[in-house]
This record gives C-alpha cells, sequence and structure tokens, in this order.
C-alpha cells in the first residue's frame, strides 16, 4: 500500500538574518504549499530557456545580431519575471520588509540562496529516483 500525506506546507524553511552584533534582523519562516512548490518547479526548469538558448547559440553562429539581441532581451524580460514571481510566493507579504531591515544586498542573497535550495531540493530528489531505478534494474537482471 502507498501512503501519501497532504499537508499545508510542503515546505517550511526557517530563515534569520543578524547583523555584526548578533542582534537579530529578520526572523521569517518560509512556507511554501503543495501547489506553490509546482510553481517554483515551473519557474526553475523552465523549458522556453533550453529552446531559447539553443536558439540564441543558432542566430550567433549565422551572424544574426538584431535577432539575436531581440530574442536575448525577450529572455531577460522573461527571467526577470519569473524572479518576480519567486520572490513573491517564497517572500510573499514579507519582502518589502526583509529589504527593509537587512538591505537589498542581503534580500538578494536570500533570494539566491532560496533559489538554490529549490534547484538543490528538485535535483536530489530526481537523482535519488534515478538511483532507485538503476539498483531495481540490476536487482532484475541478476536474477
Amino acid at each position: 500500500m502507498i501512503k501519501l500525506t497532504r499537508k499545508q506546507y510542503e515546505i517550511e524553511e526557517p530563515i534569520q538574518v543578524e547583523d555584526e552584533s548578533g542582534n537579530l534582523l529578520v526572523d521569517y519562516i518560509v512556507k511554501i504549499t503543495p501547489e506553490e512548490k509546482l510553481q517554483i518547479r515551473d519557474i526553475i526548469f523552465d523549458e522556453q530557456d533550453v529552446k531559447d538558448g539553443r536558439k540564441l547559440a543558432k542566430l550567433e553562429k549565422e551572424g544574426k545580431t538584431d535577432e539575436y539581441e531581440l530574442l536575448e532581451n525577450n529572455v531577460l524580460e522573461r527571467a526577470k519575471a519569473r524572479q518576480e514571481k519567486f520572490e513573491k510566493i517564497v517572500f510573499k507579504e514579507e519582502r518589502e520588509n526583509i529589504k527593509q531591515k537587512a538591505g537589498e544586498s542581503i534580500y538578494l542573497d536570500l533570494v539566491d540562496t532560496m533559489f538554490d535550495f529549490f534547484v538543490n531540493a528538485f535535483v536530489d530528489k530526481r537523482v535519488s529516483q534515478m538511483n532507485t531505478l538503476t539498483t531495481s534494474l540490476r536487482k532484475i537482471s541478476n536474477k
């Protein structure tokens, strides 16, 4: 029997930012619902980026600078929009509060750290699945 439990929050990760004296500037718990987790996965693993990356390489090789620059600008605009969406999902209404208390630089470091956290979580899950599959196939072929 396979049993799964649906939780209100799929991920609850505390974040704290302190100043040099050890005073707590930010104390926030990132709470991500299952639906938000799917949105984050789609933000991180955007298939259009892969397609556009190939197209950019082709345009550069062909020397089509106008088309290249146009596509590059579109890619950058989409990336900015995805980052904004990511920040809204992860930090919700606390975004401005965190920026104000910790500063823009620390806030951007937090965005990067959380992005890496989710990339690692999704990649680790895939790697674990592949390792299980490989092990199972070896067991089957040894019988």
